[in-house]
């Protein structure tokens, strides 16, 4: 069984109605914006796989609900950015919050014994993801 398999009995709260009103892409649009900052919408339609006009449309949505703001960029007005609004990154915030406690409460139910295993095999995890392919 994978980790993310461990989580999903793990009872956990919501942080607001509005994580239930989001699609899992809009969720991936806000993680994106977090781990990588404001991104031109040509580079959100090719990770998201839209057309142009649907990344527009989509990213609206997500606008809508004031988690994203859509702005020119100084040295170039013909590209437009979009990016966390304040409220946008408090959301992910609280997200990645209930997820650490999610890991924190799924861990508390192994032994030592059984911890110390989890230890090594997320070692090699490490030692073969560093490996050069």
């Amino acid at each position: 069984m994978d980790v993310i398999g461990l989580l999903q009995g793990v009872p956990r709260q919501v942080p607001s109605a509005l994580a239930r009103d989001l699609t899992l892409g809009q969720l991936r649009l806000l993680l994106l914006l977090r781990r990588d900052g404001a991104q031109p919408m040509g580079r959100i339609a090719q990770v998201l796989d839209l057309s142009s006009t649907a990344a527009t449309g989509f990213v609206s949505r997500v606008e809508r609900h004031g988690l994203v703001v859509r702005r020119h960029r100084s040295d170039d007005r013909r590209v437009v950015e979009c990016a966390l609004s304040d409220a946008g990154s408090q959301f992910v915030d609280e997200l990645s919050g209930i997820r650490i406690d999610a890991l924190r409460s799924a861990l508390a139910m192994l032994t030592p014994l059984e911890l110390a295993r989890f230890r090594v095999l997320l070692g090699r995890v490490r030692e073969r993801q560093e490996r050069p392919a």
